[in-house]
C-alpha cells in the first residue's frame, strides 16, 4: 500500500508541473536561440536550429519569449508527440525570422528541413538552402526551406537540380510525410520550388521580428 501511495504521489507531481499541468524540459537556459542568432552566416549561407533530430517524433519547439527550445512532456491534455513516422530530416527553422499571421503566415518563425544525419537537437548549423515545400496547414501558409548541412558529410548538392539527380526521390518522401504526418485533410497546396524561390521566401521573413 505504502509503494503504491508513493507511485501516485510522483504521477500527481509529475502532471502538477507547470500552471495547466504541463511538464516542461528544455535544451538548455542561456542561449537564446530565436532572437540571439543571425539568420545568416558571414558567408551567405544560412543558420538553422533544430528542434527536432531526424528519426524522432517530439515535438521541440522554441518558446517565442525564453528562446529556448522546449517539450512538453506526455500529459492528459497534450502528447506532443507526433502519431505518425518519425521525422525524416533534421527540422527547426531560421533565428529572427517571422510570418506575421496579419500576411497570411503562422506567427512562428521559417521552418526548415535539413538534410544530413542525425543533428543534436538545440544544434546551430550552417546551411545551404537547396529548394522549398510550399504548403498550407489548416489555411496558412507554413512553407518549408529545404537545405543540406555544411557541418555534417553527405548530401554533396548545391541546388533542387542536383537534389533530383543525385537523390531522386527525397523530396518527393518529405512532401508524402507532410501530407499526412498530422491527419486527414489538414494539410493542402503541397508544391517544391528550386533554392532561388526558397531565398525570395526567406528574405522578407527576416524583416519581421518577436
Amino acid at each position: 500500500m505504502k509503494k503504491l501511495f508513493g507511485i501516485s504521489a510522483i504521477l500527481i507531481l509529475f502532471y502538477a508541473c507547470g500552471p495547466t499541468g504541463r511538464s516542461i524540459h528544455r535544451v538548455n537556459d542561456t542561449t537564446n536561440l530565436l532572437n540571439g542568432v543571425a539568420p545568416f552566416t558571414s558567408d551567405s549561407m544560412v543558420n538553422a536550429v533544430i528542434e527536432i533530430p531526424a528519426g524522432t517524433n517530439q515535438k521541440w519547439e522554441v518558446d517565442k519569449i525564453t528562446g529556448q527550445i522546449e517539450w512538453e512532456a506526455v500529459t492528459p491534455d497534450s502528447s506532443r508527440v507526433v502519431d505518425y513516422l518519425p521525422y525524416p530530416a533534421n527540422y527547426g527553422y531560421v533565428p529572427r525570422t517571422l510570418l506575421p499571421e496579419a500576411l497570411g503566415g503562422d506567427g512562428d518563425p521559417v521552418d526548415i528541413f535539413v538534410l544530413a544525419p542525425f543533428i543534436a537537437r538545440g544544434t546551430v548549423v550552417k546551411v545551404r538552402l537547396i529548394g522549398i515545400i510550399h504548403m498550407l496547414d489548416d489555411n496558412e501558409t507554413d512553407s518549408k526551406l529545404l537545405a543540406v548541412s555544411l557541418d555534417h558529410p553527405g548530401f554533396d548538392v548545391n541546388d533542387y537540380e542536383s537534389l533530383q539527380q543525385k537523390y531522386p526521390g527525397v523530396a518527393d518522401i518529405l512532401k508524402t510525410w507532410l501530407l499526412h504526418y498530422k491527419g486527414p485533410g489538414r494539410i493542402s497546396n503541397l508544391s517544391v520550388g528550386d533554392e532561388k524561390e526558397a531565398m525570395r521566401f526567406l528574405i522578407p521573413a527576416t524583416q519581421h521580428t518577436f
